[in-house]
Formats: structure tokens, C-alpha cells, sequence
């Protein structure tokens, strides 16, 4: 074998080699999991190989080629091929880079979630903020799509993965196959026009949520015998509580008039047959084509969504409590003497003179920080009994009062600047507390809009067995006037399972 033969063998043969090597770093990288993962150090080193593998691949290449189509080739078909081999082995190497410089340039990311051939990666920023992009996989590699999630709370990130995984094409867009071996043209198009309109639904409910209204979105694929694709996508949304009911009412209804803008009922009620209400501890569905079906209703859809998410809120799921709560008893755990000094934002005084209050021990943004503490009879050094009653949250603790003074007991804690206010409640003396949910007023404006006036606890007080709540306006945005009373009333409610839960009486 001459020696010009035996270099192109080897040559070829080292290429061949190299090329396995960086297919397998490739395979290795994209395939990566919290179970399987190239440890960083080998990782840069296989990106600088790759690298001198390409200087040295389009070399030999070029010396192979040449040597090979001198000894037999006339010039103008060595010139052809030569050129030919060069741009087959360029497109090649751009191929393979992209496969991996993606990776390269995405190194930092960690997968968080993974289904089927799509994983979600998570890239570190500054100050905790991160980034998310989606990957899925093409062939025995993985591709990153060409839009990135973004700066996004996990739930919303991996909310949108979750889109991409039942079918999405981008985050506004659906691209579901038609199912293989339709009888028909007609039926194909039938689906065809069905999967356009399914784009077209979740294109504005991803425009509106959270782009438009700054809400959660989620997409689950259940099964639907109403159209011919089989399939449908019920949308999650977000509702943040009792302060959220009537914005969130509000983005509902607007967002389905969106819908309908665009896609009339008749043409696929299918789409209008249920969204999920996702509340605090709790889920719900809910059926938008009652009000729809028969033309369109907005201020009864309202009132249907209002109800729901207010029965939901405050339904009593919760065990009946012993209604003996033993006696409020001061326990002296030791002195805090750091807290000596500072006065308590509201108090309670029981009948044997233990002061119990709610000390501001921190403040930020404009809100106070509480720690639930007692104080001696005889002193002033304050005894911790709960470093944080409000469960996280801030604000302006308001008042305190404990039933008769047993172990039973409420506060207040105010917040927004004093326009809202959450109540909680304790039964074992304030060690622990639980944030208590009462039922709208709803009251009705003339637009047809329901609303809650009565958002600031004032008092709790007990009469025989049942216990009473008097709440009242906002200060600064409470404005329902009763022409009955001839006033601006606060709202009485009553609880007949020691404050697990209220029923809405009437104004006063």
C-alpha cells in the first residue's frame, strides 16, 4: 500500500473518531438529568476538543480531497468536487456547532422539569432571578426552542412547559397532528378548522393571561367528545383570595368577550364548557356556558363566577372545634429584654393584668413586622409567644381580642396603606394563628359589578354561643353610602362554629 493511500486511511480514520467522540459529548450533554450529568470540568474540556476537532476535520479534509482527486480527476471535475466536498462539509460542521455551541452557551442551566422529550431549563441570575428556557428533542439530540420563557415566578414558567408539552408550537400556538386515517377530506378539514380555532383561543388567553392582567396561566389536556379533534385545553387561572374577587370576575369576563370577539359560540362551544378557578388551598371548576350558550350575559356570568369564588373562600371545611378553649394563661418562657422599650402597635388585657400585644419588630416597604408577645403584671420586659403571628405577611395590626378570655381569639392586620385587611384567628392563646375568610356583602354598583365594601375587620364579640364580626369600609376608598340607614354602614356577620366561619347579616 503506497504511503499517500495509507494517510488518507488514517486520516480518515482519526476523523472518524473524532467524530464519534464529539457526537457522544453531544448525546451525553443534551441528554443530561438530575441523574446523568457531565461533571462541569469535562464538560470545557470536551468544548475546546470539539473545537480543534473542526480546525483540524476541514484540514484534513482539504489535503484528503486533494490528494485524492489530483491522482485521477481531470481539473475541472477536481475543481467540482473539491467545492462540492467543501460546502457538504461546511454545512455539516455549522449543523454540528449549532448542536452544540446552544449548550455551550446555556452551560450555567439546570433541568427542573422533564416530560417525554421536552425538558424545562432553569438559568441562574442575579439576586436569585433566573430564567427558563425549553428544550425539546430532535432526532438522539436536544434543541432549544427559539423563544425563551423568561424572567417568570416558577409557577408561570413551568406553566408554560406545560404548554409546550401538550402540543403548543410556541406559547401562542397550538399545532396538534390530525389524527392519521381520516376517511375523508371533508372530516380533515373539519379538524383543520376545529385546530384553527383552538390557536386562536389559546393565542388571546395567553395574550390576556398574564401579558394583559398579570395572572397565572396553566393549560390541562382533557378529552372532548364535541369535536373531531378529541381533545381540548381547559385553562387554570389564578385567584388570589377574597381582596381578588372582584378583579378577578372582571379579567374573566372581559377575556370571554375577547373569545367571543374572535370565535363566536356557535362555532365551538366545545371551548366554552369549562375553565378551572385555582384559589387558595382549593380548586373549582366552573361551566361559562350557562351564560353564554343562550347569548351572552355578562353581568349574570359575574354574579355566577362572584358566587363561586365566595362560597368556595368561606365554606366551613373544617373540623367543629371543642367550644371549650380553656382559660387564657400567661406562661413565662424567659425575658426578651431586646424587645423592652418597644410599644405595642394594638394590645389585650386580660382580667388577671397580663398584657398580650403585637410588637412591630421589623418593617420594610412601608409595612411592620409583628412578633405576639406578653408582659409580666409587674414589668415591662415582654415575653415572645409567637415571633411571627401574621404568618409572613405585613401591614398595621390593628386590634387584638380574646373571647372571654380563653384561649379563643382574633386580631386584625391591615394593609395597602389601610385600604384592605386580613382577620385571623387563634384557639390555643395565640401560640399559633390562622387567617380567617368572611363572605361578600355583595353589593351590588349599577354596571351590574358585585363587590365586598365591608373589607376592614372592626371588632369580634360572642352573644350566648354565636360570635359576631362588625366589619366596616376602607378609610380612604370606602364610599357605599345606604340611603336606607342614611349612612355609610359597616356590615355585621355571624359565626356559629367559634369564628371557623361567618354568614353575612346585614348592613348596620
Amino acid at each position: 500500500m503506497g504511503k499517500k493511500k495509507l494517510l488518507i486511511i488514517i486520516s480518515s480514520v482519526f476523523m472518524a473518531i473524532l467524530s464519534a467522540l464529539t457526537i457522544l459529548y453531544v448525546v451525553l450533554k443534551h441528554n443530561e438529568t438530575y441523574d446523568r450529568v457531565l461533571y462541569n470540568i469535562y464538560s470545557y474540556i470536551a468544548i475546546y476538543f470539539v473545537v480543534v476537532w473542526q480546525i483540524v476535520d476541514i484540514v484534513c479534509c482539504i489535503l484528503v480531497w486533494k490528494k485524492v482527486f489530483n491522482d485521477g480527476l481531470p481539473k475541472p471535475y477536481f475543481y467540482i468536487g473539491r467545492v462540492i466536498s467543501l460546502i457538504i462539509t461546511c454545512a455539516l460542521l455549522f449543523f454540528l456547532a449549532d448542536k452544540w455551541l446552544n449548550l455551550f452557551l446555556d452551560d450555567s442551566g439546570e433541568v427542573v422539569m422533564e416530560k417525554g422529550d421536552h425538558i424545562l431549563i432553569y438559568h441562574p441570575g442575579y439576586n436569585d432571578e433566573g430564567s427558563y428556557s425549553i428544550w425539546s428533542k430532535d432526532g438522539p439530540f436536544y434543541r432549544k426552542f427559539g423563544i425563551n420563557i423568561g424572567y417568570y415566578a416558577d409557577s408561570v414558567a413551568e406553566g408554560m412547559f406545560y404548554s409546550y408539552v401538550n402540543g403548543f408550537a410556541d406559547n401562542t400556538g397550538i399545532t396538534p397532528e390530525l389524527s392519521k386515517g381520516d376517511n375523508t377530506d371533508e372530516m380533515s378539514e373539519v379538524k383543520d378548522k376545529e385546530i384553527k380555532l383552538l390557536n386562536k383561543y389559546v393565542e388571546i388567553t395567553e395574550n390576556t393571561f398574564p401579558g394583559k392582567f398579570q395572572r397565572s396561566l396553566y393549560w390541562e389536556e382533557k378529552e372532548c367528545a364535541d369535536n373531531n379533534i378529541g381533545t381540548v385545553h381547559v385553562p387554570i387561572l389564578d385567584e388570589y383570595g377574597p381582596q381578588d374577587q372582584s378583579w378577578f370576575c372582571e379579567n374573566i369576563c372581559d377575556w370571554i368577550e375577547e373569545c367571543l370577539a374572535e370565535i363566536p359560540y356557535e362555532d365551538a362551544p366545545w371551548l366554552y364548557k369549562e375553565i378551572v378557578i385555582a384559589m387558595p388551598l382549593v380548586s373549582e371548576s366552573f361551566d361559562p356556558s350557562v351564560y353564554i350558550s343562550d347569548g351572552y350575559d355578562r353581568e349574570s356570568l359575574y354574579s355566577g363566577l362572584y358566587d363561586l369564588v365566595d362560597k368556595e373562600l368561606t365554606s366551613a371545611d373544617y373540623p367543629l372545634k371543642d367550644s371549650d378553649y380553656g382559660k387564657l394563661e400567661f406562661v413565662d418562657n424567659g425575658d426578651d429584654e431586646y424587645l423592652r422599650g418597644i410599644e405595642p402597635d394594638c394590645s389585650y388585657i386580660s382580667e388577671d393584668g397580663v398584657t398580650y400585644g403585637m410588637i412591630p419588630v421589623d418593617r420594610a416597604g412601608g409595612s411592620s413586622y409583628y412578633s405576639f408577645v406578653a408582659y409580666k403584671s409587674d414589668q415591662d420586659i415582654p415575653i415572645v409567644i409567637n415571633q411571627d403571628p401574621f404568618n409572613g405577611s405585613g401591614g398595621e395590626a390593628k386590634w387584638i381580642e380574646f373571647i372571654n378570655d380563653s384561649n379563643l381569639g382574633f386580631a386584625c392586620l391591615s394593609y395597602n396603606g389601610g385600604d384592605n385587611a386580613f382577620l385571623f384567628r387563634t384557639e390555643d392563646g395565640g401560640k399559633s394563628f390562622l387567617q380567617i375568610n368572611y363572605p361578600s356583602a355583595k353589593v351590588k354598583l349599577s354596571d351590574g359589578t358585585i363587590y365586598n365594601p365591608f373589607v376592614i375587620p372592626e371588632k369580634v364579640w360572642i352573644e350566648g354561643e354565636e360570635i359576631y364580626l362588625l366589619a366596616g369600609q376602607s378609610p380612604w376608598s370606602g364610599d357605599y353610602y345606604s340611603e336606607e340607614l342614611d349612612k355609610y354602614p359597616s356590615g355585621l356577620y355571624v359565626s356559629h362554629d367559634d369564628g371557623m366561619s361567618f354568614e353575612y347579616v346585614g348592613e348596620q
